[in-house]
């Protein structure tokens, strides 16, 4: 997890240095630290790292990451534990044919050592549909029609894992609100499912505040609510929640 943390920061850290004005690469990276110290020792980590890279007159890359990892220490047997350790990662091509209409390539992946899923991974292509672009309204949908492999720990309560790998799809909503010239408000949906069996889903929202400080940086706080529909007997919980307070650059 550290590794992955370390990269998304190098990476953010890269591209924010090596842009220029003719390519316009933009990096929102935000992120959420807290360190307990006393009669408790943890810590939290919480990070997203968001890339979008314009180039020539029709094509664009996007990239969105987000980390999750805590620790906390057991002073009856003095060893410190892993209580959470989840990541994600999306990275789209889009091919502009006009303003509302673009051609999609998708990959993803997810990794979380306390859910069902060992990690997942997707691909494939899609569209994407904006239908608001204005100075203070911003919405677009994106469609995709994917190949996705899910290691899973089964069978349930068994350390043995299985390959699932099958046709799905996935569908999302990304609106921006600029409520005044320095806060604005952020919504986003997205379903994912596969085509033969419909109980086999996944759902995430993720809704943002964010307040500038100045040009580059700015104060935000989210609430992002992440779904697995099939779960293992031992997993605690369909539904991970994550109400993040963060630091934000954009460069």
């Amino acid at each position: 997890m550290k590794r992955i943390v370390s990269l998304l920061l190098a990476v953010g850290l890269f591209t924010g240095l090596s842009a220029d004005e003719e390519n316009v690469l933009k990096t929102h990276a935000e992120i959420g630290y807290t360190n307990t110290a006393g009669n408790t020792e943890s810590q939290d980590l919480a990070g997203n790292l968001k890339m979008e890279y314009p180039f020539g007159k029709k094509n664009a890359l996007r990239f969105v990451g987000n980390v999750l990892y805590s620790t906390n220490k057991d002073f009856e047997s003095n060893t410190t534990s892993t209580t959470k350790n989840r990541w994600d990662a999306e990275a789209n091509y889009d091919y502009n044919f006009n303003e509302t209409w673009a051609f999609n390539y998708l990959a993803g992946g997810k990794g979380d050592k306390f859910s069902t899923y060992s990690y997942q991974a997707y691909t494939g292509p899609g569209a994407v549909w904006t239908t608001i672009k204005s100075d203070t309204n911003n919405l677009k949908f994106q469609a995709n029609v994917l190949w996705s492999w899910d290691e899973s720990r089964e069978p349930y309560g068994d350390t043995n894992e299985t390959m699932h790998d099958y046709a799905s799809w996935q569908a999302s909503m990304d609106y921006t609100l600029q409520m005044t010239k320095s806060s604005k408000f952020i919504q986003y949906l997205m379903y994912r499912s596969e085509f033969e069996d419909s109980t086999n889903y996944f759902a995430k929202s993720k809704t943002a505040l964010e307040s500038k400080i100045n040009s580059s940086l700015s104060l935000g706080v989210s609430y992002t609510v992440d779904y697995t529909n099939n779960k293992a007997v031992d997993v605690r919980s369909y539904t991970d929640r994550v109400f993040l307070a963060a630091l934000i650059a954009d460069f």
